[in-house]
């Protein structure tokens, strides 16, 4: 893994456990994390999760316990 691939998954763990908490939109937690672009952020949360963000969220609606594991 470069050093560009650990920063960027390190920021989207940490998008993660933002939208858990739930006091930022997307958008927002995509830029407080680093990233300058929101669609670059949903194309990067994809890549490494295998879903948009916005379906994390809504996995995390329906069962908050399983979708931080």
């Amino acid at each position: 893994m470069t050093p560009n691939d650990f920063i960027k998954v390190t920021r989207l763990k940490k998008a993660c456990k933002m939208m858990v908490e739930g006091e930022y939109r997307v958008t927002e937690i995509g830029f407080l994390v680093g990233f300058s672009s929101s669609s670059y952020f949903a194309k990067c949360f994809q890549k490494q999760f295998r879903m948009l963000p916005t379906e994390f969220l809504k996995k995390i609606k329906e069962a908050p316990s399983s979708a931080t594991k």
